[in-house]
C-alpha cells in the first residue's frame, strides 16, 4: 500500500497523536534520565538540550552520554551500532509513504524513532489512513515530549540517581507492546523469539553498541532459512 498525501489529513494526523499519548509516560521518564545523564558527564544543560532538538535519537544520545568519558572513539562505535537499525526502518517507511514531497520525507526521516515507527506499520493495516500525516502527528508528540523531558533532567537531574528510575524495565516493555499486535504468523513469532533470545545472550558477550543489531541480525538471518 503508497500513501501520498500530503500533512493536511486532519483524521489521521489526530489519530497519529491520539494513538502516540499513552507512550508519554516512558518516553518522558527516559528523556528524563538522559538529560540528567548528559549533565553528571558534563555537557551543560542548554548542550543537552540542543542534542535532543537536534540528534533525536534516544538510545544513541544515552550511548553518547554513558560514553563521553572514554573518548570519541566509543562514541562513534557506539552510535554507528545503534544507527544501522535505520537502514531497514527507512527502506519500510519509504515503501509506504511512496513519491511525498521531499520536504515531508526529510521530515519523516529526521524524527525516525522506534516508537513512532511502529505505529505507522501498524496504522498501515488500515488503508483509510494518510501515512504522511498519521506519523507526523505521533512525531510531534514524541518530539515535544523528549525535548521538554530532556529539559526537565537537564536543569534539575544533575544530582538524581537514574538508576531508581526502572528505565531498564520500561522500554522492553514498551517495545514488547509495539511488537505484538504486529505478529501475525509463526514466522513473525519466530523471528521475534529469536530477536529476544539473542538479545539477551548478547548481553553476556558484546558490547552494548552492539547487542540490539546483532540481535536483529541473528534473528533474520535464521528466520529466512525457515520454510
Amino acid at each position: 500500500m503508497i500513501i501520498t498525501s500530503s500533512f493536511g489529513h486532519g483524521a489521521s494526523f489526530r489519530r497519529g497523536l491520539r494513538e502516540t499519548f499513552p507512550l508519554v509516560p516512558p518516553i518522558a521518564v527516559f528523556g528524563a534520565v538522559f538529560g540528567a545523564l548528559a549533565v553528571q558527564a558534563g555537557l551543560t544543560p542548554w548542550l543537552t538540550m540542543l542534542s535532543s532538538l537536534i540528534v533525536l535519537s534516544g538510545a544513541a544520545q544515552v550511548a553518547m552520554a554513558g560514553l563521553l568519558a572514554s573518548g570519541a572513539a566509543p562514541v562513534l562505535l557506539a552510535i554507528t551500532g545503534l544507527a544501522l537499525r535505520h537502514l531497514p526502518m527507512s527502506a519500510a517507511l519509504s515503501g509506504l509513504i511512496g513519491d511525498a514531497p521531499l520536504h515531508r520525507r526529510v521530515q519523516l526521516a529526521w524524527v525516525l524513532v522506534d516508537e513512532t515507527f511502529g505505529l505507522t506499520i501498524n496504522a498501515a493495516r488500515d488503508p483509510s489512513v494518510d501515512l504522511v500525516s498519521f506519523k507526523s502527528g505521533a512525531d510531534l508528540v514524541l518530539y515535544v515530549t523528549w525535548l521538554s523531558s530532556t529539559a526537565v533532567g537537564a536543569f534539575l537531574g544533575a544530582d538524581a540517581d537514574t538508576s531508581r528510575l526502572g528505565i531498564e524495565v520500561i522500554f522492553p516493555l514498551v517495545f514488547l507492546g509495539l511488537a505484538a499486535p504486529l505478529l501475525r504468523d509463526r514466522r513473525q513469532w519466530l523471528t521475534a523469539g529469536l530477536a529476544v533470545i539473542a538479545a539477551v545472550s548478547a548481553v553476556l558477550v558484546l558490547p552494548s553498541e552492539w547487542r540490539v543489531t546483532a540481535a536483529a541480525i541473528v534473528a533474520a538471518v535464521v528466520v529466512s532459512r525457515v520454510k
